[in-house]
């Protein structure tokens, strides 16, 4: 099994976490794991760590890829893209050209953490397609932002299954760059809305327990369709359920149910992230929560109340208007 994981040292403890989940779920079930690391200037001493991994568990093989080929290929594009100079969530559009002799690999946000063995999702056919993923949450939202076709595909990138062989077939690298210079709107230039404009309808579907995000796991079926405005076929009440209550890869991300390593967590997974951590080389580190304002905590519970109380139109409304996003958490 081929990983491809993007992080700087501020994300390297949840890498290594991540890394220790993989291995403890998925180590029987392969010959081989190679974890194809893109650093943003990771420091020695967390690499070292990550590094152990290597020996503690014998099949896994560490490639670590420092950033510097990537932010030159990004040299001519950086001034265009949003997101404050981090570019490192653009490091996955370059996989094919950075390792040219892996032709399958699976990339995973490192604020992930899998909950059972990988095997059924690495094995997916994708010889036809240039990736699999699961729809994500706003995709109706996202697709009317980028005047999408409503029946396009659009995946949450966080957990992509990618075909680097059919990439390059077909230069997806350069259509990706291509849109960045064409786009003048920024907004429009997030790593996932390029990602999704640019592989449109030849992605695969995954089912949702292969990418679940907060809201699945907290909100019923009808109540979680309603409010992010999904059709019935996005995701099936079965396919939600098993995602709700079996989760395979559980992903942290921002919200106002909080991250497992940030202050006042609330996500029903923050034990499952702790129980890795203390199998990780990260065991002893100590994490140093960020005090936030009273008022942001305030914000933060009334946007799981909307989420979890409000009627469902209301909610949806609120929602699709861009009042429950983070804008107007952090404000």
């Amino acid at each position: 099994m081929n990983l491809l994981l993007v992080s700087d040292e501020n994300y390297a403890m949840q890498l290594t976490v991540l890394m220790t989940s993989i291995l403890n779920n998925s180590y029987d079930d392969f010959d081989e794991i190679n974890f194809y690391i893109l650093s943003n200037n990771i420091t020695n001493s967390s690499l070292e760590k990550i590094r152990s991994l290597e020996t503690t568990y014998e099949k896994t093989k560490l490639h670590i890829i420092p950033n510097t080929e990537i932010e030159k290929k990004l040299g001519n594009i950086k001034d265009k893209l949003p997101g404050g100079g981090n570019t490192s969530y653009y490091y996955r559009m370059f996989g094919s050209s950075i390792l040219p002799n892996v032709d399958k690999i699976l990339y995973m946000d490192v604020d992930i953490v899998t909950n059972g063995s990988l095997i059924d999702l690495y094995n997916t056919n994708v010889d036809s397609y240039y990736a699999a993923g699961v729809i994500d949450i706003n995709e109706t939202g996202f697709k009317e932002e980028l005047n999408m076709d409503p029946n396009d595909i659009y995946v949450n990138s966080g957990c992509l299954l990618m075909n680097l062989q059919k990439w390059r077939e077909d230069n997806i690298q350069d259509q990706m760059i291509d849109f960045i210079n064409k786009t003048t709107n920024k907004e429009l230039l997030y790593d996932q809305h390029v990602i999704n404009h640019t592989l449109k309808n030849n992605i695969k579907v995954l089912e949702p327990k292969n990418n679940v995000l907060i809201h699945m796991s907290v909100l019923p079926y009808k109540r979680f369709m309603g409010i992010f405005r999904l059709k019935d076929h996005v995701f099936t009440e079965k396919e939600y359920n098993e995602a709700h209550t079996n989760p395979l890869c559980i992903h942290f991300i921002t919200s106002p149910w909080r991250r497992p390593w940030e202050l006042n967590c609330k996500h029903p997974y923050v034990d499952l992230f702790f129980k890795y951590k203390d199998l990780s080389p990260f065991a002893d580190h100590e994490i140093k929560y960020k005090v936030m304002p009273k008022s942001y905590m305030w914000k933060a519970a009334i946007n799981r109340f909307i989420f979890t109380k409000f009627p469902v139109k209301l909610a949806a409304y609120m929602n699709k208007h861009n009042i429950l996003d983070l804008k107007w958490l952090l404000g």
